[in-house]
């Protein structure tokens, strides 16, 4: 950027650069004057990254600019780097849902907030039907097949703001904020509809049916607590198991 525009400000030109999402990061050099010395020191308060002096010898901004280029691509890759360690510490590597550890965080803060509020809460288990003969038929890679797909359409079938997560092994959990009865039955429905309704391809040759249970569960006092809303969700699941599996129960009912 020239600090002798004509037509416009060059430090307003560098501060709208800093404050446009896809150019926030871009390396921004001035062109100066020996009189520019006060607005040359006023554009680095404003994140200009460097500045070179008329009259400009040619192989000096070359070199700056190389270096600028070098320390953007550091950043970037550091700021990704960054990114993906968060996001390893938040999801699981297979399936891509919210990991336990999340779950457990946000299933704390939003029954807080609901019995702060008097706002409803609903917790939905679901358990793969004979995922353990899955595994022992076809072999585990068939296995994480079938739970990147499972995941996947359960991702698909719940609203917006629910919030999936993988439990463990083969079982999985959602969260359901401001969600009564009813409206936790029509989720938990669609949901175990997508798994057991179409085949899952493992390959062009081999399709497999694959059928859910699930229990759910809903904050009814203020007394209730995330292990008492997961051990009745639980329960609910095991009623589903018993009662023969590829159903949905609900502790309310």
């Amino acid at each position: 950027v020239s600090m002798s525009l004509n037509d416009f400000d060059p430090l307003r030109v560098a501060s709208q650069i800093r404050t446009v999402e896809h150019s926030r990061n871009l390396p921004i050099i001035l062109m100066a004057d020996g009189g520019d010395k006060p607005r040359v020191v006023r554009a680095l308060d404003l994140g200009v990254n460097d500045f070179i002096s008329r009259p400009i010898e040619r192989n000096e901004l070359k070199a700056r600019v190389r270096t600028q280029i070098r320390r953007h691509r550091y950043a970037m890759e550091l700021r990704q780097s960054v990114n993906n360690s968060i996001a390893l510490a938040v999801t699981d590597d297979l399936t891509g849902l919210y990991n336990r550890r999340y779950f457990d965080r946000h299933l704390n803060i939003l029954l807080g907030k609901a019995q702060e509020q008097e706002r409803n809460l609903a917790v939905m288990i679901l358990d793969i039907d004979h995922f353990k003969s899955v595994n022992d038929t076809y072999g585990h890679d068939v296995g994480d097949v079938v739970l990147k797909e499972f995941s996947a359409r359960v991702k698909r079938n719940i609203r917006g703001v629910d919030l999936a997560c993988r439990f463990g092994g083969e079982e999985f959990v959602v969260l359901m904020p401001d969600t009564d009865v009813s409206n936790a039955e029509l989720v938990a429905e669609r949901v175990r509809q997508a798994i057991g309704e179409k085949s899952f391809e493992i390959n062009a040759s081999r399709p497999l049916t694959v059928t859910v249970s699930v229990g759910v569960s809903f904050n009814e006092t203020g007394a209730d607590t995330p292990e008492s809303l997961i051990k009745r969700a639980d329960l609910a699941l095991y009623r589903a198991k018993r009662e023969g599996r590829n159903r949905v129960i609900l502790d309310a009912a």
